[in-house]
């Protein structure tokens, strides 16, 4: 019998409940993977007409089975796993600092000038949450100014709303100061050294990518059809699927790796990828006292009895969300983490059965590690 039977009986009645087609899953701390598995399908909607409504139907004979090589878009997950570890590791090269402001990289209004990158990095620069850059900008070259452009919704540092707007414009700063893209900045501070050999941007134009299957995702009106192994995201999309906030596609084996490496703090096979030094600083909470969430450098801090951590990741646990279904969280006292990754969109962005369920897979996978370690 499992030791993580709960747990998996879960996603099982996920894909029953429709809460998603399919979910990649583990459990894991400091020592690697206790738990690992993955369920359903990678698509269900067969055709493209359309949705009418959140999919409620009987799941076809011919779906495609999720298989452990499957791509899924991080969606805002990107944000830690490309967008954060690369700011965190500019800063070590001496590339970049925390008070560095955006008015030192571009030439932009006053009330944006200010804002420096730990703001950015917190959420909590004032920068409108979202922006439909997608129909605003003629071209990708427009999304810079349109974003500096763009007014402020409260003044920088005075509490915290979190941001797709800053994470792009962190971004920008990113590739201006390295003079390389964000995808290539990405596989050489952060895919590369962490032999995370099936992740990156674009997986149709991306050769260690082209390979594997991706997640269906949701209907787009624009293309008139269902989506696969293009970005969610539609800004993100807009840019050419390389963006600050989203972008990246990985699967299980490879976030996996990224889990490990933030349960030992930046460690991972021995390898120091972030500082010590660096790491707790990222982790550190840096907007309490402040209206709206617990933030670190790019990590969502658990602060509250409803956070999508579950009821039993102590307060401080780090991780992220990301919108297509995804989540990641890590004890920072114990190291354990839980991993989930799905296609919940595929279902329609409408269906937000995902809020509910992240937490009981967060409770159900932390209890059950912890009665496994009281077994071992």
């Amino acid at each position: 019998m499992s030791l993580f039977e709960k747990t998996e009986q879960l996603i099982k009645d996920g894909v029953k409940n429709n809460v998603f087609p399919c979910a990649a899953y583990a459990v894991g701390d400091r020592d690697g993977i206790h738990l690992k598995g993955f369920y359903g399908f990678r698509r269900v909607i067969m055709n493209d007409d359309a949705p009418s409504g959140i999919f409620c139907g009987t799941i076809p004979s011919d779906a495609p089975k999720l298989t452990t090589d499957t791509l899924f878009d991080m969606a805002s997950l990107s944000k830690v796993m490309s967008t954060t570890v690369i700011a965190l590791r500019m800063i070590e090269d001496g590339m970049i600092c925390l008070g560095d402001t955006v008015g030192r990289f571009f030439d932009c209004p006053a009330d944006k000038s200010g804002i420096n990158i730990q703001a950015l990095m917190t959420h909590s620069s004032g920068l409108i949450p979202h922006i439909q850059l997608y129909n605003i900008c003629k071209s990708p070259d427009e999304i810079l100014n349109t974003i500096l452009e763009s007014e402020l919704l409260y003044p920088t540092g005075t509490r915290v709303e979190y941001s797709c707007m800053g994470y792009i414009l962190l971004g920008k700063i990113l590739e201006k100061v390295s003079g390389k893209s964000l995808d290539t900045l990405a596989e050489e501070y952060v895919f590369s050294p962490l032999g995370m050999d099936k992740t990156g941007y674009n997986p149709a134009k991306n050769p260690k990518l082209a390979n594997l299957d991706c997640v269906c995702e949701e209907y787009s009106p624009h293309e008139k059809k269902y989506i696969e192994g293009v970005v969610h995201d539609e800004n993100a999309r807009f840019s050419g699927g390389v963006s600050g906030n989203a972008g990246v596609f990985s699967t299980l084996d490879d976030v996996c790796r990224f889990a490990v490496m933030l349960s030992n703090k930046g460690v991972y096979g021995g390898k120091q990828i972030i500082t010590s030094s660096m790491f707790e600083k990222a982790i550190c909470n840096y907007t309490h006292g402040l209206p709206g969430e617990d933030r670190g450098l790019g990590f969502y801090l658990s602060s509250h009895p409803l956070s999508p951590s579950g009821d039993l990741f102590p307060y401080g646990s780090y991780g992220h969300l990301g919108f297509t279904g995804n989540s990641l969280f890590v004890d920072p006292k114990t190291g354990v983490f839980a991993v989930l990754l799905t296609n919940r969109v595929h279902y329609t962005r409408q269906n937000d059965k995902i809020f509910r369920f992240r937490r009981l897979f967060n409770n159900c996978a932390v209890a059950e590690y912890l009665r496994m370690k009281n077994t071992i």
